[in-house]
């Protein structure tokens, strides 16, 4: 069961390309679909918990599951796995990054790579909406919720967003 956890976060790692809500739809398909170890409803709390806490939600993630897998060492094994391929990546290619950052090829990749993150986060964003959202209340709440995130353009921080909607969770739900 470790080495399966071991492998499971290094293969979330390897294809994190476009940081943590990348990560997201990548954890849903491996713990949640595939190996089974946790339901989407659990995985939507721990992403909303991983988000409020410090440290970036693959790691956050990474740690909790691999605790509720396998223990400390479960933990230890998830947390290692998510975090190696992007140490070694960056070793590899960090000497060379100025001097292939201009290059034609590179930036049509690039370009290409920010295009299916943007789908992951879609996904992710459809996800979560279907497993938090059950009715009018929830939907109005997500609306408002973006809304303000939108038109604040930044200004309003998205913690307070989520302490909103807790609020409103106890007031209105």
């Amino acid at each position: 069961m470790l080495l399966e956890i071991l492998i499971s976060f290094l293969l979330i790692g390897i294809s994190a390309y476009g940081g943590g809500l990348v990560t997201i739809p990548l954890i849903i398909h491996e713990i949640v679909e595939i190996k089974e170890w946790i339901s989407i409803e659990d995985i939507t709390s721990l992403i909303a918990i991983a988000q409020m806490t410090p440290g970036p939600i693959a790691v956050n993630a990474a740690t909790f599951v691999g605790f509720k897998v396998g223990g400390w060492k479960g933990s230890l094994l998830a947390t290692a796995g998510v975090i190696l391929p992007a140490i070694i990546i960056l070793s590899i290619i960090s000497p060379f990054v100025e001097k292939i950052s201009s290059n034609k090829s590179v930036k049509k990749v690039r370009r290409g790579l920010q295009v299916g993150v943007i789908s992951l986060i879609f996904y992710a964003t459809w996800t979560f909406g279907n497993g938090a959202i059950s009715g009018i209340i929830d939907l109005t709440i997500a609306i408002v919720s973006f809304l303000i995130l939108l038109l604040s353009k930044g200004k309003f921080h998205p913690i307070l967003v989520i302490i909103l909607g807790g609020v409103l969770g106890v007031l209105i739900l």
